[in-house]
């Protein structure tokens, strides 16, 4: 094979380079926090390689196409702003005032639009859509919020919205389209959030139950509807103790076979898979539970790894970003001394 001349082997140099900074160019793109005391915000490869620091700040997230990370940063006067920024380094932007209740930020499937809560630290919040690109804001709607999903295809977000805060919430679900239309109220029982929107036509959401019978409130339950309400399906039936909440959902895989989710309570956050036909569920870590197991934060596009970390889900200096097989086996550490992962993967 003949050699290149020097100059078009410097630029294949130069080319490989830029690539190599770029986590999110060759593989998925990894993002997490370090540091709890002064909490920064980093980019890395999915495999927790190339990693680089973009910004004081804490609860990241990756867009879908791995290019950008949105996530919570303190300004002056210790106001919480949403601010974004290239996952493969350069100038961040502030795209939002008054971020609230900052573990609800959510990118759209295209990655060109931001859901998250605006407001004043303490009352009500106001869900608002956020363009990526310039900033432009469009509010949804005002309450007391209990998450949101965008649909499969971006056009819709679903939500759960309470009046007031009192507790427990008496909450229902909308949908809302992205574009031009009103929202539209899908459940009618007052116990209904948490709603994560499924790629098979289905939303799962959370319903409290127990709230009259059991001492310390009620516990959470996943069950199916479709988009419209219509066809709702108990999913899970859960033994939750006291002082425990029980089930939220995380994230589906692109089939819609496999759903992960999150077991909580006082002291008590771990992953758990659940089957979306059966029910059946299962903690991912079986060595650990509690404060100790392993926290779950998302689920590859395949379905075949969950990515979270260990070490209890209080920020520490013992807890380490890893993956973990859906169907369980052992867990592989990806960046030390770090945690509230996402990824793009």
């Amino acid at each position: 094979m003949p050699s290149l001349p020097k100059f078009q082997l410097l630029g294949a140099l130069v080319a490989a380079t830029a690539l190599l900074a770029l986590p999110a160019a060759a593989q998925a793109t990894l993002t997490y926090v370090k540091n709890p005391m002064r909490p920064a915000v980093f980019a890395a490869a999915d495999n927790g390689s190339n990693a680089q620091r973009i910004d004081s700040g804490s609860n990241p997230r990756v867009s879908p196409d791995g290019q950008t990370i949105a996530y919570r940063h303190e300004g002056p006067g210790h106001a919480q702003e949403l601010k974004v920024a290239p996952a493969a380094g350069g100038a961040s932007r502030t795209v939002m005032a008054g971020l609230q209740d900052s573990f609800y930020i959510a990118f759209s499937p295209d990655s060109k639009t931001i859901a998250a809560l605006r407001g004043p630290e303490l009352g009500k919040r106001k869900l608002v859509l956020v363009d990526v690109a310039s900033g432009a804001q469009r509010v949804l709607a005002s309450g007391y919020f209990s998450g949101f999903s965008f649909s499969p295809d971006g056009t819709e977000l679903a939500y759960s919205v309470a009046a007031n805060e009192k507790y427990p919430p008496h909450s229902d679900v909308y949908t809302a389209p992205t574009g031009d239309g009103q929202p539209v109220k899908i459940t009618h029982d007052g116990n209904s959030q948490d709603p994560l929107w499924g790629p098979t036509g289905k939303i799962v959401f959370v319903k409290l139950l127990g709230a009259k019978t059991r001492k310390y409130g009620p516990k959470n339950e996943l069950y199916l509807m479709n988009p419209n309400g219509k066809g709702v399906k108990r999913l899970t039936h859960t033994k939750v103790d006291a002082l425990l909440v029980g089930l939220s959902p995380t994230e589906w895989s692109a089939n819609g076979k496999k759903l992960l989710a999150e077991f909580q309570g006082q002291d008590t956050s771990y992953a758990v898979t659940v089957n979306p036909q059966t029910g059946a569920q299962r903690p991912l870590d079986r060595m650990g539970d509690g404060e100790q197991g392993f926290v779950g934060a998302a689920l590859s596009t395949n379905g075949a790894t969950v990515l979270g970390f260990t070490g209890g889900f209080e920020p520490g200096s013992d807890q380490r970003v890893a993956t973990i097989p859906y169907g369980g086996g052992k867990v592989k550490t990806l960046v030390k001394k770090a945690f509230e992962p996402a990824w793009s993967r």
